[in-house]
């Protein structure tokens, strides 16, 4: 006999269509009617995120206490239970850990359950280290919605991720809303019993806020009358996958991430989709972990640990994370408040910061008042580090400041920093002129690791070898035509192109150069180009022998800044745009002369090979297009094994690969959250046409080998997490240099450092990042008196052997360790 599990549901919207509070509003209805349902007839029902539990227990204490029997009656299932429900692809690691640990704690001490399945119904696509993230936070089973690749032929399968973990999955092929419509429940099963790996089926039925419906019991008996050979049973997702396992089936494995053509054709667009999000949430989740390691550091030194304040960050982290605010889809409304959060996130944890960072340097003997300058990051840095000091009397004399004016100066230099510490740094007069400065030549630049040529009228760079070979040229703003919506792009003609700075696209319009500069400053340079955009200049046609003399229609200024040293081969970009052009997709391009099938990039916790192209069939051929798959995270790669260039970016996810060339997206402009009323309500949104100023921050670095034989994550994480400079003039007994905490070798990757949740002990969490094979090695700076491996819950496993400052521990390719310190 087949029997079809029916699970009532609904999923809940943070914020999409509706408000925040205008979703409250209606989900406090739909659990009220389902909580009449379940209080007098068979009825089941599930509920997905802990937020909305938490913000009934505020609201209504009634509806509250009476959802609290029917968890315990068994009627009331919480299904995922994390805080809410998170883009899984966006937000780093360390974000996802913590919104799960937020979310099942409410569960284990409101309802005293433990939450088996991860019901992910409604985000973008399922990151490969998953599978990983899922067992060490106890869920048993999976059941979700979109990235079920091609090669997925039955919905239920034993999914491996990255480091090899499996977890047994089940994929919606009709949606979480399969069941939805009663009387379509005929063809519904048909049409999941050809995916289903057994007699077993699970039956959905439910949707995005959607009320729940009374007519769903007698629906089932009369089913049941009807069908005496295909029982359905009105359940919860445990059922079904208690019985599936206990099938005996042996379920197909596949590995890797879940990411299908049809995400490929959104999420490049929903993630490029008012970019200030994606910007601010890379800004703010960076500063709360920073924040965080170095409150836990002055917590050990015998500073307040700001626990409460911490977790209220984690808190309204895992709100913008959530699958339709992270992404930018949804209506204008809601931005108001995740504008207001941003605001509150940064200047909270810019406190906390510092008032962490001033007490550890308190505790330092710095000799007298000094610059002392933190190093985030778990091995030995050397890189650039910004300070703007106040200089008394005295030491303007000693710098050899004349003027007395002054009051502080603003500068910056190469800091050498010990791993997870600090050094103190005196400021001094320069004795003479380095001799190994970076050499200048007009608009070409010489430094120790290659030369640079920038373009005066374009400011386009052009990247040499010291042997005069081209490695990569472009940082060229590329104009296209937008008249998508927050969720796909379209363009009203091919080639998409309206104008380059290089001189393609329409003949009408042109850029206008206003300005080129050089600022030399010993140990960096700075390359400044301004440049103007007009939809129309005269004449408009030949104009290489024509040049333009009248200029109408401004839609664009742009500042575009190129930095490089003297000691790290790192090219950094600023790029400012005032836009003024409505319906336009703005994108930079690179020439990296290497064209292949696949490059690297980011993931959670690790690193993942990506196609640069797929196969379509058009009639009876087949034709390759590329494959839109975003960079997501922070970094990408593209070698041919001899050479490569690493690409780093601060909230720039969209990224395509075409041949030899990045398009990087800047901003898309459009003014419609769905155009055709399907993913999505046809709700103008006026604030997504992106007609505002914006700063964007990325960078490349060229390489020989491949991205592991470069350390390439090591560079990526040393442009996004630079060292901290704050002034001091203490008599403590720290060192004038010093580490916290060193993790070697730098395959390492550090996640976390804070206090543990429910004791006066330390957790301290790394990943492997190259796919090897590790021993880790752990020195700290305090006793040792007792590690643990724990789970991401921070729930004890074993104990591990340790000397009085240290350990070591072997960690497997791509493995998430955490660990629990007493000192």
């Amino acid at each position: 006999m087949q029997t079809i599990y029916l699970v009532p549901h609904t999923h809940y919207d943070a914020a999409w269509a509706f408000t925040k509070e205008e979703y409250l509003q209606i989900n406090e209805r739909i659990l009220e009617e389902a909580t009449r349902l379940m209080e007098t007839s068979e009825f089941k029902f599930c509920v997905e995120q802990t937020f909305l539990l938490n913000q009934i227990s505020k609201r209504n204490h009634n509806l509250f206490q009476r959802l609290k029997k029917m968890i315990k009656a068994g009627k009331l299932e919480i299904v995922d239970g994390q805080y809410l429900m998170a883009d899984t692809m966006l937000p780093c690691g360390e974000v996802l850990v913590r919104n799960i640990l937020l979310g099942k704690r409410y569960c284990k001490e409101k309802f005293g359950v433990e939450v088996p399945v991860a019901w992910v119904a409604d985000s973008f696509g399922m990151n490969a280290q998953l599978p990983q993230i899922y067992k060490k936070v106890g869920y048993k089973w999976l059941a979700f919605r979109r990235g079920a690749r091609a090669d997925i032929k039955e919905s239920e399968f034993l999914w491996k991720g990255l480091d090899g973990t499996t977890i047994v999955a089940h994929w919606f092929p009709l949606s979480y809303r399969a069941g939805l419509d009663i009387d379509k429940w005929e063809e519904t099963f048909i049409e999941l019993n050809k995916f289903a790996s057994t007699s077993y089926i699970l039956m959905p039925c439910g949707s995005g806020s959607m009320p729940p419906q009374p007519e769903i019991p007698q629906a089932v008996k009369d089913w049941n009358q009807l069908h005496p050979d295909i029982e359905m049973k009105i359940t919860n997702p445990r059922e079904f996958f208690q019985n599936l396992e206990s099938s005996g089936k042996k379920l197909e494995v596949i590995e890797g991430e879940l990411y299908d053509d049809e995400l490929a054709e959104v999420f490049p667009q929903v993630c490029s989709s008012r970019i200030w999000i994606v910007q601010g949430f890379r800004e703010c989740e960076a500063l709360l972990c920073t924040a965080e390691e170095f409150a836990t550091i002055a917590w050990l030194l015998g500073a307040q640990y700001p626990a409460d304040e911490l977790r209220d960050a984690w808190k309204e982290i895992s709100y913008i994370a959530f699958h339709d605010v992270i992404t930018g889809c949804g209506v204008d409304e809601i931005y108001e408040d995740i504008r207001e959060i941003f605001v509150i996130l940064k200047a909270d944890l810019s406190r906390i910061l510092a008032e962490s960072l001033n007490y550890i340097a308190s505790k330092v003997n710095t000799n007298g008042r000094g610059i002392v300058v933190f190093n985030p990051l778990p091995w030995r840095t050397s890189n650039w580090v910004e300070t703007n000091p106040d200089l008394p009397e005295g030491e303007k004399e000693q710098a050899g400041i004349e003027d007395k004016e002054v009051k502080s100066v603003k500068g910056g230099f190469v800091a050498d920093i010990p791993p997870l510490g600090y050094k103190v740094y005196k400021v001094i007069p320069e004795e003479k002129k380095p001799a190994d400065k970076i050499k200048v030549d007009g608009n070409k630049i010489e430094t120790p690791f290659f030369n640079l040529k920038v373009g005066e009228k374009n400011g386009i760079i052009e990247v040499f070898d010291k042997a005069g070979n081209l490695l990569v040229n472009g940082n060229e703003i590329v104009i296209e035509d937008e008249v998508g919506d927050l969720y796909y792009h379209r363009s009203r003609f091919s080639p998409e192109l309206i104008k380059s700075e290089s001189g393609g696209g329409f003949q009408y319009g042109s850029f206008k150069p206003k300005g080129f500069r050089i600022e030399e400053r010993g140990s960096r340079v700075k390359i400044a180009f301004e440049n103007e955009y007009y939809c129309l200049t005269w004449p408009y046609r030949l104009k290489e022998r024509f040049p333009p003399m009248l200029y109408k229609y401004k839609t664009l200024d742009i500042y575009k800044e190129i930095t490089v040293f003297r000691d790290i081969p790192r090219i950094e970009f600023t790029t400012r745009i005032d836009n003024k052009y409505p319906n336009v997709r703005l994108r930079v391009k690179f020439d990296t002369g290497i064209e292949r099938k696949s490059y690297f990039r980011e993931t959670q916790f690790g690193v993942v090979t990506e196609p640069t192209e797929h196969f379509v069939k058009s009639g009876d051929s087949w034709r390759s297009e590329p494959s839109r798959i975003p960079n997501f995270m922070s970094w990408f790669d593209v070698s041919d094994g001899v050479r490569g260039i690493t690409f780093m970016n601060k909230g720039l996810p969209a990224v395509e690969i075409i041949k030899n060339f990045i398009y990087i997206t800047l901003l898309r402009s459009v003014n419609e959250l769905s155009a055709d009323g399907i993913a999505g309500p046809f709700v103008p949104t006026q604030d997504a046409l992106e007609l505002k100023r914006y700063t964007f921050e990325y960078a490349l670095q060229p390489h020989s080998g491949d991205w592991r034989q470069a350390e390439m994550y090591k560079q990526a994480q040393e442009f996004h997490h630079l060292p901290i400079a704050t002034q001091a003039e203490g008599n403590g007994d720290l060192a004038p240099e010093l580490s916290f905490i060193e993790i070697s070798p730098n395959n390492l990757i550090l996640s976390a450092l804070k206090k543990a949740e429910d004791s006066d002990e330390v957790i301290l969490r790394f990943f492997e990042t190259k796919g090897e094979a590790t021993l880790a090695r752990v020195e700290v700076f305090r006793e040792i008196k007792r590690v643990t491996l724990v789970d991401l819950l921070e729930r004890e496993d074993k104990e591990i052997p340790f000397t009085r400052r240290g350990f070591i521990l072997q960690v497997n390719p791509f493995e998430i360790v955490t660990l629990k310190l007493r000192f």
